[in-house]
């Protein structure tokens, strides 16, 4: 009987790659369509921190079709779902923009809708947010100890669950 191929740690040859590096390749970027708009999301620096300060007025400009904060999305935009949930699994409120905090560098805090991709770039550098950072733990082993600074503050622990 013949052993499987080895992936881990052998070239893998990508079908795709000749028309990427040929420039014969469409991108999701380069689809244009009637009416189509374009976002821009402006996230977090900050590992953990409170948002003492978002205003959101600078970025509402020609062009500029919405400007997005929590607060214009809350009562309709629910809880992002979890795919996988063990009992007694903790389920702290993930909502698509951060509210009061931001828990990992990258956490969208506004979301700039506009007719062209770079009004929307320049939209979402005009917005002004302040933070108070919060201490924070990057070892996953230390994030377990009793102690830890804590993700999320309304939970007893970092730990999600146990099994």
């Amino acid at each position: 009987m013949a052993s499987a191929p080895r992936f881990v740690g052998s070239e893998v040859k990508r079908l795709e790659d000749p028309r990427l590096i040929q420039g014969q390749a469409q991108y999701v970027d380069d689809v244009t369509l009637p009416g189509l708009l374009h976002a821009v999301l402006l996230r977090s620096p900050h590992a953990h921190a409170s948002i003492t300060r978002l205003d959101v007025a600078a970025a509402r400009q020609p062009g500029v079709v919405a400007v997005f904060t929590w607060r214009d999305l809350e009562g309709k935009v629910g809880q992002k779902s979890l795919g996988f949930a063990p009992p007694g699994i903790k389920n702290p409120e993930r909502l698509p923009l951060a509210k009061a905090e931001v828990r990992f560098v990258g956490h969208p805090v506004a979301v700039v809708v506009a007719t062209e991709r770079a009004p929307a770039r320049d939209a979402a550098d005009m917005i002004q947010a302040e933070y108070e950072p919060l201490p924070v733990v990057t070892n996953p082993e230390a994030a377990t100890k009793p102690g830890a600074p804590k993700v999320y503050r309304e939970l007893p622990d970092n730990i999600a669950f146990e099994h």
